[in-house]
């Protein structure tokens, strides 16, 4: 950001106008650097340089010492490494000096060049026809010095006096980033007007800002700080952009509300769009203008016409002028909308004196939304709207002024543009059903919400809150509000009670709309997830890594065509921030091509240069991207057209790579031709001629549409476009129908019985089945279906037609949705048919896995695609229906970042997957967050275990689920014999006095609740258990001693038993049994499953092995099988019968509880167990089985040493408290319960912690093991939010062991 601010330090950059980012007065204020005042003699002292050779300039202007400035008069020899030669070695780029730093590095590189040489303009030095300015940032990027200086001369543009100047001008090309620079007219430095330029000269490349100064306030942290400022530039910015829309709305409603209200009721999403058009409109309007790109002719008399008659800047200045003069009537003054729009065409047509360039595309089509200029239909004529400039003026403000300051959009790169504009997407236009008032909510309370008073004030005041909550996706509510909420009686009063929260950009005054006016709100899907424009952090390395691969296949030698058969595709493209860094990327590798091969070079056009013009081919050639949703996909363009605009040239062509649809729903020509969406099993020769004419026609249209890519005009490829649409309509009709007959169906029956339907349509072709075929395809459009398919081996046929065909890297951030977000923002059949479209997946899996599977199937062989998850990718399965189907179908994962913060938002932390189809012929391993490794798996760690952990014989039979006893009628339970359901503990205690024998059947029961909330583990129930004797004897028979096996079998099966049966049945304690009999079998005899009502007198699942196993022990281990809000085991005597909440361990020593309550455990349980919610649920199946303990952890010492310390001092603790393990954990993991009792467990836990890492011989994490408290600004795993525990690599670095012992375990046990 750069501008005037009155009396401020930093005028002096106003003054210099700056191209792309160089320092931003905001850093160079947060480090407290500023330019000190120059005098009389300082500007004699510029003259007086000026008039030598240049090195005079930096010796006695900017106090450069020779030692310091290698090739400089008096300095050291110049390094060899720093010249770079290219174009065939006919081209030698060198600088004439080098600066180091203190540390010996070069900060700066210089370049003198001849006082008269133009540096931006092109052919003024021999070899490469690049400008000098061109060369100078080649070279520093070629050695990797981010800064330098050139001296040289740039045009003045004046009609009178010289034509050009002598000028200073530092260049800072950042590693992958966009350049910028600063230029000093250096006659201008002698005056007393230049005096500030001078101090800013010195301020940033004096020596003390390069040598001798603080190391904060050096020229490398000065750049470094404003880069990061620039970030906080465009999130500020994005929030008032917000306000622009909201407020471009109203402006519209107020100038004609009659057409904006029928349209916001009749077409709410056309409104929407006319008024983000706007908004992008005048963004792209203002980058352009600041970079010197508007107006497209040069020359004074050019730019003075547009200045005067168009400029948006202009505009803006005369609008705040007459803000200062009527500041009361700015509402009722008009004419700013009236130029606005004469703007706007003549950026859409141009002018025929070609001082503008016509601009081609819908961004500016005034076709689009005829309202804007007052018409009804297009042909109607155009009528001025009544827009108040006030409105006008406010607009601009939000997207000019920032702080008071100008904001510099030449200092913005496209990323950070996107980002901004990216904040308007996701509304949708709706009438005030009432009184309405807008507050801060959504995700992260970022987004405005509109709330209907009326309907608030209509709930219960206690349910308000709640209320809210769901309908906004707001947060908590201050206190304040809350209590006022409640307390409100009407709708006042309630708009009076959120006036605390109210968002200011969509409710600039704090006071609620009157019903009927539009209004923007925000779509389910922008509240949860909030605006992510993906930054540059992430776009620049996962291109580059994702392109690699081609890169290497077509080797250094590669000429420019086969760098433009490079195909690149994002699936999701959402504003297309993946597609903008791989123009870049790939035009750099073109512009190599052409130095290369530099009789391949084309003519580059007077208004490019090399690399705008191999971006311009790039972009139409190699780039292709879809997204579902139609703004995106403008945005999308309008992104590829900030970054490959040229001031003379329309628009460059999109609309055939950049297409709008879902890329999971669409079918290959195969099953188009088989017109089926299921198995191939036949063609239809018919069809099958549709789809090939459809292709070669479309084929032939676009291959003449990629030749004259930058001849042919935009109105001639738009024709082709569409002649290309039409040729491939039946083949769209047949494959949109088969969908149509899969998303309609209820069930596989329906939807086979609806596909033979479509088969006979198709197979019987007449105009009036095609005009069925039509209809279909319109109802797949349409709600409740709402899907627009992507066939993409139709849509992007050069890509799938040509030799190992499909794309040679795919890249992108897909959407991250769970199971309850894809079936509340998808067709209800979605989830089924990503079943079908990818075999072996979950139902459960993140959208994203389908994503990733739907990019390993797009690729070619030997492609690879770099894309963008949530840690979940590599879980559960999630894990299991994406990387690891992968993995098995061929597919490597040649790098991976497990862990990235994304940038400015500390509580979204993404995994970055890169993987090739196929091995290549020298595999040489894995890089894997940073370091070189010999595989990577499916769960994004070193090894060769893509699926679930296997199950381990040596643990089985020690994990049981308790006891089921389907009937609380076996119980003696006071809370329920209240109830009528069981019997009092009065009335077994009246039985076993009576008869002392009843207490064999009858003993202790525990549920979860006893064992997580008493400070003892004490029961308070019991329960009659007749395991699994049989019910009775018979009362005469054949002797049980004759009966031979199955007849044995038999008897018990039934429960009635021989007369002389030697074993209990149950008839044996006939009270017991009258109870159960009167309590239990009424509520067996309604059950469905016939073993469950037979025998009513057992428990459903009595668990005899448990009892078995435990039997002879003095205690056992337990945890909760339920949702558990702690990970706590117990040590339970073993004479209990234990409720089926309860999974109980035949673990009897203090050395086996210490393995399982230890973290070690806990990550297993969280990351293999099942969950409830957000709450873990101990499987015993899938995490005890499953887990391999440490050698010898039945008989350590240390271990038992260790579990008896943790174990005892938490039971005398929990004694002490009077409370269970429960709030016991609560306090545990509570950051400001600082008590010696917890502090004490919470070491006693680390050292357990410890000696079990020991245990498994781990000791280097055993020494590096720390808990700390997690939050969401440490920690990305909600799950783990909130609790005292190991980060995330440490975390990952015991699971990773885990698993690698798990499977060396199961390999020796598949061998014996």
């Amino acid at each position: 950001m750069s501008g005037t601010i009155s009396g401020g330090r930093h005028d002096w950059l106003g003054y210099l106008q700056p191209e792309g980012l160089v320092v931003a007065p905001a850093a160079l204020a947060r480090i407290g650097v500023w330019p000190a005042p120059q005098t009389a003699a300082d500007g004699e002292a510029v003259t007086q340089a000026l008039a030598q050779e240049p090195w005079a300039l930096f010796r006695d202007v900017l106090g450069w010492a020779p030692e310091r400035v290698a090739g400089a008069p008096g300095g050291p020899v110049l390094p060899e490494d720093l010249r770079v030669a290219f174009d065939g070695g006919e081209t030698l780029l060198e600088p004439d000096w080098a600066v180091f730093a203190a540390d010996g590095t070069v900060q700066l590189l210089v370049r003198i060049e001849a006082e008269d040489l133009l540096l931006d303009r092109r052919g003024t030095l021999e070899g490469w026809e690049a400008t000098a300015q061109q060369r100078f940032e080649r070279l520093l990027r070629e050695t990797g010095v981010p800064a330098g200086v050139i001296l040289g001369a740039r045009e003045t543009g004046r009609r009178e006096g010289a034509a050009g100047e002598r000028v200073l001008r530092l260049v800072v090309a950042p590693k992958g980033e966009m350049a910028g620079h600063m230029t000093w007219p250096l006659a201008a430095l002698t005056d007393v007007a230049g005096r500030g330029m001078l101090a800013g000269l010195k301020l940033l490349l004096d020596a003390h800002a390069l040598f001798t100064g603080p190391p904060s306030h050096r020229l490398p942290a000065l750049l470094a700080e404003s880069r990061a400022a620039q970030a906080d530039v465009s999130s500020r910015l994005a929030g008032q952009v917000l306000a622009s829309l909201h407020e471009m709305l109203r402006g519209l409603d107020a100038a004609d509300p009659a057409r904006v209200r029928a349209l916001a009721a009749s077409d709410p999403q056309h409104l929407y769009e006319a008024v983000l058009t706007v908004l992008l409109r005048l963004i792209f309007i203002l980058y352009a203008e600041d970079r010197g790109l508007m107006p497209s002719a040069g020359g004074g008399a050019a730019k003075l016409l547009y200045e005067q008659g168009y400029a948006l800047g202009g505009l803006h200045m005369r609008l705040r002028d007459d803000a200062a003069l009527y500041p009361d009537t700015m509402d009722e003054r008009r004419g700013a909308w009236g130029r606005l729009l004469a703007l706007f065409r003549l950026v859409s047509r141009g002018h025929p004196s070609g001082f503008m360039q016509p601009r081609g595309g819908k961004l500016f089509s005034e076709a689009a939304f005829p309202f804007l200029l007052g018409r009804d239909a297009p042909g109607n004529a155009d009528r001025v709207l009544p827009v108040g400039d006030g409105c006008i003026l406010r607009v601009l403000d939000g997207l000019l002024m920032l702080g008071g300051e100008r904001v510099a959009y030449r200092s913005l790169s496209v990323e950070q543009i996107g980002s901004v504009y990216e904040t308007v997407m996701g509304f949708t236009v709706e009438r005030a059903a009432g009184p309405m008032l807008a507050i801060r909510a959504g995700k992260g309370n970022r987004v405005p919400v509109w709330v209907d008073l009326d309907a608030l004030a209509g709930a219960k005041p206690g349910e308000r809150e709640k209320l809210l909550k769901a309908w906004t996706g707001r947060g908590a509510f201050p206190a304040a509000v809350s209590r006022a909420l409640a307390r409100a009686e009407d709708a006042g009063a309630l708009a009076a009670a959120l006036a605390p929260v109210v968002d200011g950009r969509a409710c600039p005054r704090g006071s609620a709309v009157a019903a009927g006016t539009p209004i923007l709100q925000p779509t389910d899907e922008r509240r949860r997830t909030g605006s992510h424009y993906t930054p540059k952090a992430l776009t620049r390395p996962i291109v580059a890594h994702a392109l690699a691969p081609a890169f290497d296949r077509i080797g250094a030698d590669a000429g420019p065509a086969e760098v433009l058969d490079l195909k690149v595709c994002d699936p999701a493209a959402g504003s297309g921030a993946f597609l903008v860094e791989a123009c870049r990327q790939l035009g750099e590798r073109l512009v190599a091509a052409w130095a290369r091969w530099p009789a391949q070079r084309p003519t580059i056009p007077p208004d490019e240069d090399e690399l705008l013009h191999a971006k311009r081919l790039v972009a139409q050639h190699c780039l292709r991207g879809v997204d579902r949703n139609p703004l995106a996909i403008d945005l999308a363009k309008l992104s590829l057209w900030l970054e490959t605009l040229a001031s003379a040239h329309e628009f460059t062509f999109l609309d055939n790579v950049l297409r709008c649809g879902d890329s999971l729903v669409g079918l290959p020509n195969p099953k188009i031709v088989a017109v089926t969406w299921g198995k191939v099993s036949g063609q239809h020769s018919f069809v099958e001629a549709i789809v090939r004419d459809g292709i070669n026609a479309a084929a032939d249209l676009r291959r003449l549409m990629r030749s004259e890519a930058e001849i042919a005009p935009y109105a001639v490829q738009e024709g082709r476009h569409r002649a290309a649409i039409t040729a491939l309509t039946r083949a769209h009709l047949v494959a949109d129908a088969v969908l149509l007959s899969f998303f309609e169906g209820s069930g596989v029956r329906d939807r086979e019985a609806r596909l033979a339907e479509v088969q006979q349509l198709v197979l019987a072709p007449s105009a009036q089945s095609w005009s069925r075929l039509e209809a279909l395809r319109e109802r797949l459009h349409a709600l409740p279906v709402g899907i627009t398919s992507f066939h993409w081996e139709l849509e992007f046929e050069d890509v799938f037609t040509r030799p190992n065909p499909g794309f040679d890297a795919i890249v992108g951030n897909p959407p991250f949705a769970g199971k309850n977000t894809i079936a509340a923002g998808h067709a209800a059949a979605y989830p089924d048919w990503l079943k079908t479209l990818h075999p072996h997946a979950h139902g459960n899996a993140d959208l994203a896995a389908h994503f990733f599977r739907r990019a390993f199937g797009l690729l070619r062989r030997g492609g690879a695609f770099g894309l963008i998850a949530t840690n979940t990718i590599r879980q559960g399965d999630t894990r299991d229906t994406g990387l690891r189907r992968i993995l098995d179908e061929g597919g490597v994962i040649y790098r991976a970042v497990s862990r990235h913060q994304w940038e400015g938002d500390a509580a979204v932390v993404v995994a970055q997957v890169f993987v090739r189809r196929g091995a290549v012929a020298e595999d040489t391993g894995a890089v894997l967050d940073g370091r070189p490794v010999r595989r990577i798996s499916a769960y994004l760690m070193e090894g060769d275990l893509d699926g679930s952990p296997a199950v381990l014989r040596a643990n089985a039979g020690k994990a049981f689920q308790g006891s089921i006893l389907l009937g609380i009628g076996f119980t003696f339970d006071d809370a329920n014999a209240a109830k009528g359901k069981a019997s009092e503990l009065a009335a077994m205690q009246r039985l076993i006095a009576d008869r002392p024998n009843i207490a064999e059947v009858v003993a202790p029961y525990l549920g979860a609740d006893e064992v997580n909330n008493s400070p003892i583990h004490a029961h308070h129930r019991y329960a009659i258990n007749f395991s699994d004797m049989p019910l009775r004897r018979m009362a005469e028979g054949v002797s049980w001693n004759s009966l031979n096996g199955p007849a044995r079998a038999e008897q018990l099966r039934c429960g009635v038993v021989a007369p002389d049966y030697p074993r209990s049945v149950a008839q044996d304690w006939p009270e017991a049994l009258a109870i159960v009999d009167r309590l239990v079998r009424p509520v067996r005899e309604q059950d469905n499953r016939a073993v469950y009502r037979n025998r009513w007198w057992q428990y459903a699942e009595r668990r005899v092995d448990l009892y078995r196993s435990i039997a002879g022990q003095h205690h056992v281990l337990a945890i909760g099988a339920a949702a558990l809000a702690h990970h706590a085991f117990a040590r339970l005597p073993a004479n209990l019968i234990y409720s089926h909440k309860l999974i109980v361990f035949a673990m009897p020593r203090l050395s086996q509880f210490a393995v399982l309550q230890s973290r070690i455990h806990e990550i297993w349980n969280r990351t293999f167990g099942s969950t409830f919610g957000d709450a873990p649920t101990y499987n015993p199946t899938q995490v005890f089985e499953t887990f391999p303990l440490p050698p010898g952890h039945d008989d350590a010492p240390a271990l038992e040493a260790a579990g008896q310390a943790y174990h005892d001092t938490r039971a005398a603790l929990m004694i002490a408290t009077g409370q269970g393990m429960t709030p016991t954990y609560n306090r545990f993991h509570r950051k400001a319960d600082t008590g010696a009792d917890i502090e004490g467990l919470r070491a006693l836990h680390h050292t357990m912690d410890r000696a079990v890492l020991t245990a498994y011989g781990w000791d280097d994490l055993a020494a590096e093991a720390e808990p700390v408290f997690l939050d969401a600004d440490s920690e990305d795993d909600h799950r783990y939010q909130g609790r005292l525990f190991w980060p995330a690599p440490f975390r990952d670095a015991v699971l990773a062991r885990l698993l690698t012992l798990n499977e060396e375990r199961a390999t020796m046990e598949r061998m014996l």
